[in-house]
């Protein structure tokens, strides 16, 4: 029971920090250079959380780290690309 119960919290970490940085994007409605710098520290927090998460783990490798760069990056471009 500990370890699904440790997933819970990491992905309610998650969760926390992209439900935070949404909340900011909206708040920044009318100024789309926060809302770039608020997407990029979303993305950057996202990356941070998977290298971490996978260090927990003992999953931790260089592809890993690749995919979540990877997927960060496309994400800010297409959020960034809809403003």
């Amino acid at each position: 029971m500990k370890k699904p119960l440790r997933h819970l919290l990491d992905y309610l970490v998650l969760c926390l920090l992209v439900s935070t940085g949404i909340v900011l994007i909206l708040i920044y409605n009318g100024n789309p250079i926060f809302q770039r710098f608020v997407v990029l520290g979303i993305s950057l927090l996202y990356i941070i959380w998977g290298i971490v998460h996978h260090l927990k783990e003992h999953t931790y490798h260089s592809k890993i780290v690749t995919e979540y760069v990877l997927f960060a990056l496309l994400g800010c471009f297409i959020v960034i690309g809809l403003f």
